[in-house]
């Protein structure tokens, strides 16, 4: 039972630490905009791979027409010249968010492709929300029909309806061939494209939670002992199991009900300055929680945070520092070199004959803490989602242990859908379509 109740406090202290980690990833994400530079890649490759072979001879026609007898070679450079150029375009309207708020639209589906031209590019990469991080393939072939690419596509796809109805084929297994092609590509890409950024996710994840552990002591097996040898201690932390899990729940539940409202989650403010005083704040208030959660599990018994002890233990030395005061007795200096700063006979983390005012990164020579840190990092690495899945598999084996049993999730209750009889609804004949193919139609027809 201790054995059980130790794992349980220790997964409880990762699921904590990792839920910060998941805060700076995603201050992370947003400062870089790397899920919006992600959606731009994989519309990049989708052109590449699949729409170029339906644009390319539309434009060997025109630069044939603006210049009738051209030679192979240089119609070639021209027409290449003119896909890039297409290529960039595309990519620009089909990620534009067209409602953003509080800024000037970019360039939209709407907007002839020479309008992404005079698009200048923002400081910083900011003014979260003027571009798209997600899209499905249903809003993909709605976006498409609506530019000139999907002219050349519907076009292609009407002679392949052609050509599939001469041949007496299938009219289920021929008709749209094209637009289904399409439409099926932009899924596949899609999930080839998430996979990608979730494995990228998980290394940035684990990046910061290595910075984490060794800012703030997370020393992995010295946890687990603490918690095996210390019962006072494990039943403070598991006291704060339910806290932790529904702050797990919250967080994402929130983040279900942003990705419903709208595809991105940051509308963009007035102007840049808002937006990195809004960053600047979030960073702090990260900063802040990550600074609570430390000290709110070392105030339990939890061997979390730097102290003197744990700095000698480690042979940790200051490579950052201002000193207290220099040997010829000027002004201290951030950052000087260790010679310079006056003898005192304190000592200061556990480096004896000097006194630092502020010491801002210790280097650590101890292999065994460097390693055991490295190991808190990845654990904390795992993300949230697998420790709380540990935590509530190591609480019902500890209620099953104690022979208190497991606690059932309450039913969901079924979802209410109020019916409007077809007499009352005008409407009711006049679906719209649910298809990607069936929304690519219509936005071309409209267009």
């Amino acid at each position: 039972m201790p054995l059980v109740e130790a794992a349980l406090a220790f997964a409880i202290t990762m699921l904590a630490l990792s839920l910060v980690v998941s805060s700076f990833v995603e201050l992370v994400h947003r400062i870089f905009s790397m899920r919006e530079a992600g959606l731009k890649y994989m519309l990049g490759q989708m052109f590449d791979q699949v729409l170029a072979k339906y644009v390319v001879p539309g434009l060997e026609t025109m630069a044939r027409q603006a210049s009738p007898g051209i030679a192979n070679a240089v119609l070639n450079d021209q027409v290449q010249q003119m896909l890039a150029s297409e290529r960039a375009s595309f990519v620009d309207r089909m990620s534009a968010n067209r409602v953003p708020m509080g800024v000037t639209p970019k360039a939209t589906p709407a907007d002839p492709p020479a309008r992404t031209a005079s698009n200048a590019k923002r400081a910083f990469s900011l003014w979260s929300g003027r571009d798209l991080a997600t899209l499905t393939p249903t809003q993909f072939m709605e976006r498409l029909g609506s530019i000139d690419v999907g002219v050349e596509i519907n076009r292609a796809n009407a002679a392949a309806n052609a050509a599939a109805a001469a041949a007496g084929a299938a009219v289920g297994a021929a008709t749209d061939a094209v637009l289904k092609d399409v439409a099926q590509k932009f899924d596949a890409f899609g999930n080839e494209a998430g996979q990608y950024f979730e494995g990228r996710a998980r290394l940035l994840s684990v990046a910061v939670a290595i910075a984490l552990a060794f800012a703030a002591h997370v020393d992995a097996v010295d946890l687990f002992r603490t918690y095996l040898r210390d019962p006072n201690a494990r039943a403070k932390v598991i006291e704060q199991s339910q806290a932790v899990t529904e702050q797990y729940k919250s967080a994402q539940q929130a983040a279900e009900a942003v990705k419903k409202l709208v595809p991105d989650a940051n509308a963009a403010p007035a102007d840049v300055k808002a937006e990195v005083e809004k960053l600047q704040k979030d960073w702090q208030a990260a900063i802040g929680d990550a600074n609570a959660t430390v000290k709110q599990y070392a105030d339990l018994g939890v061997p979390l945070g730097w102290n003197d002890d744990r700095l000698r233990a480690a042979r940790a030395v200051a490579l950052l520092w201002t000193c207290k005061e220099l040997r010829d007795g000027d002004t201290a200096r951030f950052g000087t070199l260790q010679q310079d700063c006056k003898p005192d006979d304190k000592g200061y983390k556990g480096i004896e004959g000097q006194q630092y005012e502020n010491v801002y990164l210790d280097g650590l020579r101890d292999p065994g803490t460097l390693f055991f840190l490295l190991l808190g990092g990845f654990l904390i690495g795992l993300g949230s989602p697998f420790w709380y899945d540990v935590v509530t598999g190591l609480t019902s084996l500890r209620n099953a242990a104690g022979g208190k049993g497991g606690t059932a999730a309450p039913a969901q209750p079924p979802a209410v859908v109020a019916a409007v009889p077809a007499a009352a609804n005008p409407e009711a004949g006049k679906a719209q379509p649910v298809t990607p193919v069936g929304v690519f139609q219509v936005s071309n027809a409209a267009r």
